[in-house]
């Protein structure tokens, strides 16, 4: 017998795991399909569709499950167009099991058998109420897999719903070309539904890695559908005033820019990315690999401090949520370091 298991796993708890240990018991194969494939970075929808199949998929295998497969279903609409999209996708199946009203309907009307688990008990145990939890500071722990706790650790999962809960989704991303071959730097983008690429590279090349030349890299960008556009007054290589008022920072690198952000270039160059946010999902690319290495943490330190969430793009499945600078204060509008 194959079974469907349909949710979106935002996050994968014991109780979906659970409900799938006990559909193992009957099940020949099991069809597991994480809906909203789309959707990350929202309230409703925290969670990548890779960090989600990797909480599934090492909680699975942790408790040697091994009749399983995982499929992608972004969400549609057209309930028929779903549906249709449903089949094409997983193919047989001859019962499924949800939670989702929904797609009870949706599969009933469709004449597919619809069935419950009865130990799943959704008044004490569902992603809304555990998303509901991390918002208001109260552990989560006890209610998640090891591996869900895992990658939520990797991804700085909880700080990332706190965010969104307080920002309410205002978001700028943050990457570091660096040695990255494009065709993954691409995948990169596509797993965080990013649309806008804005360049704050001084020179917006690298000899070593022409890759990410200006010209090369707007090009395959625009091949797959991703806008690129380069914001030179958010560039780095600012020398630093005689007088700097930026003490705390030592390194003359960081201290320039740290003067720079006062000036009325940065405050235009800050403008336009944030009206670019508002249009499309945006992330703000320089050469370094780690945020805290280059100069784009103290233009994430301006944007927290304007209301905004930001996310560090480590890896695949590895990101950071930004944390102001403790040094940061508000000055005259805009932010000095002491």
């Amino acid at each position: 017998m194959d079974i469907l298991f349909i949710g979106r796993f935002q996050p994968f708890h014991k109780g979906h795991l659970n409900t799938i240990l006990s559909i193992a018991k009957t099940a020949d194969k099991i069809k597991i399909v994480i809906g909203s494939k789309q959707f990350s970075f929202t309230k409703r929808n925290p969670f990548t569709f890779e960090e989600r199949k990797e909480m599934v998929e090492k909680s699975l295998k942790k408790e040697n499950l091994k009749n399983f497969t995982i499929f992608g279903l972004e969400d549609n609409k057209s309930y028929n167009k779903w549906f249709r999209e449903l089949i094409k996708t997983a193919g047989y199946f001859d019962a499924c099991y949800t939670g989702n009203k929904l797609v009870k309907t949706i599969l009933t009307e469709h004449n597919k058998e619809v069935k419950t688990i009865t130990d799943f008990r959704r008044s004490k145990l569902s992603g809304t109420k555990i998303r509901k939890l991390v918002s208001e500071n109260k552990k989560v722990e006890k209610f998640l897999p090891y591996e869900t706790l895992r990658v939520i650790k990797k991804t700085n999962g909880l700080e990332r719903i706190k965010n969104i809960y307080k920002t309410k989704e205002k978001r700028i991303f943050t990457i570091g070309h660096s040695t990255r071959n494009i065709a993954d730097f691409i995948k990169i983008i596509n797993e965080y539904g990013i649309k806008e690429v804005v360049d704050i590279r001084t020179i917006p090349r690298s000899r070593h890695n022409p890759q990410f030349n200006s010209d090369s890299l707007k090009e395959i960008l625009s091949k797959n559908k991703i806008r690129y556009k380069q914001i030179k007054e958010l560039g780095g290589l600012r020398r630093a005033n005689k007088h700097s008022i930026n003490t705390f920072w030592k390194n003359n690198s960081f201290r320039g820019f740290a003067d720079y952000m006062q000036t009325a270039d940065f405050k235009i160059g800050l403008k336009n990315l944030i009206e670019l946010s508002d249009k499309n999902r945006t992330v703000i690319m320089c050469a370094e690999t780690l945020p805290w290495r280059c100069h784009r943490s103290l233009v994430a330190d301006t944007l927290v401090s304007k209301g905004f969430s930001v996310t560090h793009i480590i890896n695949h499945n590895e990101t950071l949520e930004h944390k102001i600078n403790k040094h940061a204060e508000k000055y005259k509008g805009c932010l000095v370091y002491k």
